[in-house]
């Protein structure tokens, strides 16, 4: 598993256009305010406790592809319902976070995949939280 640090803030920026914002739903008329996006800036907060690492597999496949690039940032708490990059027993895995009993319940998004108990006999660490999710459409 490889996983690459982010620049934290201060560093070179990575600058993009934003155009404005476009409806999702009806079709309707776009503000247009040309401006510029430090997209490190947006993705990491300046935090250098954020990460990026590329997703592989289909357990998570209605929210977060295979080849997905997922932002994580090591230094928030996963509160129920996040998607968390967590190791257990030595093994990495995505999933659903949520707190249960005496342990910890991981939720597949995908419903051919069974929910991962997690007891305290289990070694468990949340490496960090998924904050974003890039995902493209066609490559470049």
């Amino acid at each position: 598993m490889e996983i690459y640090s982010l620049k934290p803030r201060g560093e070179k920026s990575v600058l993009i256009s934003m155009l404005g914002f476009a409806s999702a739903g009806e079709p309707c008329e776009v503000e247009r305010s040309l401006e510029r996006i430090d997209l490190n800036e947006f993705l990491t907060g300046g935090d250098a406790g954020v990460f990026l690492i590329q997703a592989n597999g289909d357990s998570m496949n209605t929210e977060i592809k295979s080849g997905d690039w997922l932002i994580v940032n090591r230094n928030l708490q996963a509160n129920a319902g996040d998607k968390v990059l967590i190791e257990i027993n030595g093994k990495f895995t995505i999933k659903n976070f949520q707190p249960f009993r005496n342990g910890l319940r991981l939720i597949p998004s995908n419903r051919d995949y069974s929910i991962i108990h997690v007891s305290t006999k289990d070694s468990c660490e949340v490496f960090g939280v998924v904050t974003h999710v890039l995902h493209s459409f066609k490559k470049i």
